[in-house]
Formats: C-alpha cells, structure tokens, sequence
C-alpha cells in the first residue's frame, strides 16, 4: 500500500505514511473498560503483551500468592485483565481472568467475585534475604565461635552464609514475641532465647549454611524476624535455605569466590545476578560494605511465605533498590586474622 502510494504521489507522501506508521506501532493499546485494582495471582499464567499475537517478550509468567496492579479489561465481560509489572519490557501485559483474584479498593472485583479467601500463607509480602559472605565477617568479628577455625579449607570460606530473611518493612519484628525475649535478643544474650523446634534435617543444613548457629544466631533470627514470617520455624528455615542454596549454585558464587583477596564493584555483582536469574534481577541487590569490605549482600524478594521457588522470578517481582555501597574486597579466608 504504501509503495502503491509512493509511486502515485512520490516519495514525500511514502515518507509520511511510513513515519505514522511507526508512531502508531509504539503507542499503547488501551484497555476497553478501565479497572483500578490489584490481582492476586493462583496460577503461573503467561503474561504476553498482545491478547491476540500472545507476543511475550522476556518469557513472563504470573508468580502465585503475589499482587499485581490492575489498569484496565479487555471489555466489559472480561477475559483478560491489563496488568503492569515493572520489571517487564513492555511493562503492560494481558493475563486471563481465570489466573488470579481482582480485588478492587471496595474489596469487591467488578463481576463480583470479591477478594481471595486463601489464608495470610497465600499472600505475598516483601523481603530482604541477607547473605553474608563469611571471610569479612569474620575480619571484624574474629573471637565469634564461628569465625575462629575459619580457614581456606572451610566451605563456609567460598560460599555465602545465612544471616536472616527479614519481612519488610524492617520495623515488622518480634511479633508476638515477650517482653523478656525481645530483651535478651537486643542485648545480644542469644543464648538466653528459647532453642528453636527443627527437625534433624534441616537443623543440619542449617548448621552447615549458617556459621552463626555456634553463637547462637539462629535463636535471634527466628525471634525478631521469624516470629512475623506467619509460618513455624521449620518452613521458615527451609525457605531461607532453599533460596541461599540457589544463589550458592550460581555463578554469583564463583564471581566471589574468584575474585577472593581482589574487588569488585557494585555494577559487577548486580550485573551477575541478572545473567543468572533474569534481566534486571541485579537491581533488587544491595551491597553492604563495611572497612572496604563487601560485608553481606541484601536481595529485595516478593514471595509467599512457605513458597520459596524460583530466586529468579522473586527477585524480578520485588521493587528495584539502590545498590548500597560502590563496591569493595571480598576477603580470603583468614586475611589478617594470623
């Protein structure tokens, strides 16, 4: 049509109807009715940017139990909700109906259904997984238990360790917890707080992914962040684990473990995250650094408690966060120590 047109009335006309052309294949369609609300999502749907061509870039899937805001339906007696996920390019993507629950600011979605009734597990909240890396913890805290017989030869020397899973915001802790156990957990008398109910598996994976179980730390951790997780200790050390292993399964590891007694930059360790669980996962990473040393890494996720899956699509889900410190050393095991 267009070089129909160019042969009739030149190449000034053909030149015009090629530019509206492209101005109108970059605007966004809008959604038929608009809708102002939030769907949670119950199944892992795809999420293409056409109902019609299914094109989605990206490869991008619902994650159940999180909320997605909604901005409009395909028509009145929708089969598909316009929703926006930052993380995706583009960030407006259709889902069907059928993949999660509308909730509106009224409580009620607009065929009526109302919002989910799936229990406080099912329903997404935000968390910061704080991993450290053992050798420059142990820099400044040499006369810990744990950091004592820390050598070249300790796993715990070339992997990541547990810290904490923390819901956010950081002000939500010691739920439910007595006066008196706040108390000894603020005061550091870890010892003091209640021995924590696991079973022998997953105390001994504890105990080999977290060094600070020797002082004690995994009683502080379930008292002051644990105890507003919404689920028992178990599940909530299984998550934790089960999302640290993948990061120790990653080249994000190796990246530390390479680059031991060297630097790196913050732009470097959020730029690995993202090649290996997806773009622009490194965005929700932030470093901790403390005497020039990369102290611990902090991941920003959005995940139902009790559902640790894939690390990748709850880092995409979570909202992006500054990068912390610029970047520093990753400490060798017993660097000026001996």
């Amino acid at each position: 049509m267009i070089e129909r047109a160019a042969g009739r009335h030149g190449p000034r006309l053909a030149s015009a109807l090629i530019a509206a052309a492209l101005a109108l294949s970059t605007l966004p369609v809008p959604a038929t009715v608009p809708t102002d609300g939030t769907l949670i999502a119950t199944r892992p749907c795809p999420a293409p940017s056409s109902i019609r061509r299914g094109t989605n870039a990206g490869a991008i899937r619902l994650i159940p139990g999180v909320r997605y805001r909604v901005s409009g339906r395909n028509r009145k007696d929708a089969t598909h909700y316009l929703l926006q996920i930052d993380e995706a390019r583009p960030p407006q993507r259709w889902v069907a109906v059928d993949c999660g629950t509308l909730e509106t600011d009224g409580g009620a979605a607009p065929d009526g259904t109302g919002p989910a009734d799936n229990g406080p597990e099912a329903e997404a909240v935000r968390l910061i997984l704080a991993i450290s890396w053992q050798n420059a913890f142990c820099e400044g805290h040499p006369g810990k238990p744990e950091c004592r017989a820390l050598g070249p030869g300790d796993p715990a020397a070339s992997r990541f360790s547990l810290h904490g899973l923390w819901p956010q915001p950081i002000s939500k802790a010691y739920c439910g917890v007595p006066p008196a156990q706040r108390a000894a957990s603020r005061d550091g008398d870890w010892d003091r707080l209640p021995a924590v109910a696991l079973s022998p598996d997953t105390r001994a994976r504890l105990g080999a992914l977290m060094p600070g179980m020797r002082s004690d730390l995994q009683r502080h951790e379930w008292i002051k962040h644990g105890s507003c997780y919404g689920t028992d200790a178990e599940t909530y050390y299984d998550d934790s684990l089960d999302l640290l292993e993948q990061i120790n399964a990653s080249p994000v590891r190796a990246l530390f473990a390479d680059n031991a007694g060297g630097r790196l930059r913050a732009s470097e360790v959020r730029s690995a995250f993202s090649r290996a669980f997806g773009p622009r996962a490194g965005e929700r990473v932030q470093l901790d650094c403390d005497g020039g040393m990369i102290i611990e890494l902090r991941l920003a996720l959005n995940m139902a408690p009790g559902n640790a899956g894939d690390i990748g699509r709850l880092l995409r889900a979570a909202p992006a966060r500054g990068p912390g410190c610029r970047g520093g050393r990753v400490e060798a095991a017993g660097s000026g120590r001996h």
